[in-house]
């Protein structure tokens, strides 16, 4: 008689769990109250990408030639595996302080601007070549993209920022989209909001250097 008790009460406080979580992020309540609720939470693994990224910071010089600021001369953090602290920065946020902390403690020309490069490339092509060679009857040719995601001043103030290429290519998959379109225009504001005006120095949208790689756009 205790076991089915037992097991009647862990069933009832499991399903109960699951039932508050799909209400929790229903209704958005609550959802980032503890981090037990990380647990019960249905988009826990919302957000995964099938690309990969990395983050490159280069600043251009009076002269026209263009500097790697990272990985930094005295090496980079590595917090897991063999990733630089700075692919972890998914909102770009600090990249750009990483390369005016660089040039501070560095001797060097005057420098105009540094740049934020993001480079893109489907995950799959991660996989050791044995096991893409096995599963793929193809050559491993990795393709990867790149966009200017922030420009800021050499001491490191934002003068510009563009989209991510994967909120890029979101917003482009909406614009083609007949039914998006006109999903995006019901639930759009009735108010006219100008546009943030742009910081003055700002220039136009940089394409990558050749070194960064030779598909670069």
């Amino acid at each position: 008689m205790v076991k089915k008790w037992a097991a009647a009460a862990f069933i009832t406080l499991y399903l109960g769990a699951l039932g508050f979580g799909i209400v929790s992020h229903t209704f958005q309540y609550l959802t980032a109250s503890h981090p037990a609720m990380y647990f019960i939470v249905w988009d826990m693994f919302c957000g995964w990408s099938a690309h990969d990224s990395h983050v490159h910071v280069i600043a251009e010089g009076e002269s026209g030639d263009f500097y790697r600021l990272t990985p930094a001369p005295w090496g980079s953090f590595v917090p897991f595996s063999t990733k630089q602290r700075r692919n972890y920065d998914s909102k770009f946020r600090y990249v750009g302080k990483i390369g005016a902390n660089v040039l501070r403690n560095t001797a060097h020309e005057e420098m105009l601007r540094i740049l934020v490069v993001e480079e893109s490339w489907p995950k799959q092509f991660n996989i050791p070549d044995h096991v893409w060679n096995e599963n793929y009857n193809e050559p491993k040719d990795v393709y990867k993209y790149h966009r200017t995601i922030a420009e800021l001043t050499p001491d490191g103030q934002l003068t510009n920022r563009s989209p991510s290429w994967l909120e890029h290519q979101f917003a482009w998959i909406t614009i083609e989209n007949p039914r998006l379109r006109g999903d995006s225009r019901k639930g759009g504001s009735p108010y006219v909001v100008s546009p943030k005006p742009q910081r003055p120095g700002s220039s136009s949208p940089f394409r990558a250097p050749s070194f960064l790689a030779p598909n670069a756009q």
